[in-house]
């Protein structure tokens, strides 16, 4: 008869459930991390799915808010390169006086792309 029970699976890949360790438990999903799920004992085979994928969600979110960052952060670039470029044909050729809070935008931003690339790199690394 088949059951099916909450279970945690750690960071090493061992499976318990009701604080019952399940040495044989095979762990279906790609990661070996800490999660919760599903044990799925059906005779002597005993099957372990993660549900929770709130960090996968989470990393996805804050990538589709830096890819909006950064093409925000190329409108900035092309706006404040085009106003250089305006500037140094006329009278004066000091640069517009946004450039510094601009360019303190892009790195501030650029900086949150790698920490979000850091998030995923380690995401990945979880799941192998």
């Amino acid at each position: 008869m088949s059951k099916i029970l909450d279970a945690t699976c750690n960071a090493s890949g061992m499976v318990s459930s009701e604080g019952i360790e399940v040495p044989a438990a095979s762990v279906l999903s790609e990661g070996n991390q800490a999660s919760s799920g599903l044990l799925f004992l059906d005779g002597e085979t005993a099957r372990y799915l993660t549900t929770n994928a709130t960090d996968i969600k989470t990393t996805i979110e804050k990538t589709v808010a830096a890819l909006d960052d950064l093409s925000s952060v190329l409108n900035t670039i092309a706006t404040t390169l085009t106003s250089i470029g305006a500037g140094m044909t006329g009278p004066t050729t000091a640069p517009p006086g946004t450039l510094v809070t601009d360019v303190a935008t892009i790195v501030s931003k650029a900086l949150e792309i790698t920490a979000t690339k850091v998030e995923l790199e380690t995401l990945k690394d979880a799941l192998k």
